[in-house]
């Protein structure tokens, strides 16, 4: 699942691709399902004539504020988003394909058609619920404590609620709980202080290096965390029994509620 740091990435790539200050001219729907919010008729219709301002995130979205209107999109489980001209053809059938006055295409792929499309003239109410961001300054060491201090749950997947902290998914909780040492299992308001200092350094350290690792790789869909090529850039493998990265004890899993968490039994005892 893309999270945090591909989003962010997928952003830069965009941004990076041309796409801000161009007009988009018309609209083709792979899967029409993806729109939420107004018919996909009425979507492609209002698209039409816009001008893309500017590309952003907030957590696991991108959203596109136009001269008219703000286009959201959630990647989900597999979307991802290219910019591409004809000929460069397609990889899969796309979600959508949205045709810019410059001769690109930005197609947005999603193999399990689990993302989602809106058109919405605010797109703040999408957002209400979301905790702040782990790489805006404002999420301070306080931030954290108030945030997750008082919960009894397991951190891991106290670090997977989006009300808590914006953008965390599985893999990444994962890797910022080996690299501050905290089992996933333990209570978050049982977190010494220095163990809430080491995990609010960790969240801010793993996913800003994984953005900017992320960053250097165009297109960004080239990175699948699942693949081969993203399991080399994680320190917290994904596999039972491998050996840890940093003192070879074999890797555990264990499964928090329905998710499945690696750790290591020695580094996070």
């Amino acid at each position: 699942m893309p999270e945090l740091p591909e989003v962010e990435a997928t952003r830069r790539y965009l941004v990076a691709s041309g796409v801000v200050e161009v007009r988009i001219t018309s609209v083709t729907l792979g899967w029409p399902k993806a729109v939420q919010g107004v018919t996909s008729e009425e979507f492609s219709r209002r698209l039409r004539g816009r001008t893309i301002l500017d590309v952003r995130r907030r957590a696991k979205y991108l959203f596109f504020p136009l001269d008219v209107d703000t286009l959201v999109i959630h990647l989900r489980m597999t979307g991802s988003l290219e910019v591409a001209a004809p000929p460069v053809p397609v990889r899969s059938q796309p979600t959508a394909t949205i045709n810019l006055s410059t001769g690109q295409e930005l197609r947005f792929y999603d193999s399990r058609r689990l993302g989602k499309l809106w058109l919405v003239d605010d797109p703040e109410p999408l957002f209400a619920s979301l905790g702040p961001e782990p790489l805006e300054p404002s999420f301070t060491l306080e931030l954290l404590k108030q945030r997750i201090g008082g919960r009894r749950a397991p951190i891991k997947p106290v670090l997977l609620e989006q009300r808590a902290i914006a953008g965390i998914g599985n893999i990444y909780a994962d890797e910022i709980l080996f690299c501050a040492g905290v089992h996933p299992t333990r209570p978050a308001s049982e977190l010494t202080p220095n163990e809430m200092e080491r995990l609010h350094g960790c969240i801010v350290a793993v996913l800003r290096d994984a953005t900017e690792v992320l960053s250097s790789i165009v297109p960004v869909y080239t990175l699948q965390l699942e693949a081969q090529h993203g399991r080399e850039e994680l320190h917290m493998p994904r596999q039972e029994g491998v050996p840890c990265t940093r003192c070879d004890t074999p890797v555990q899993r264990l499964v928090l509620r329905g998710r499945s968490a690696y750790f290591c039994p020695r580094c996070q005892g």
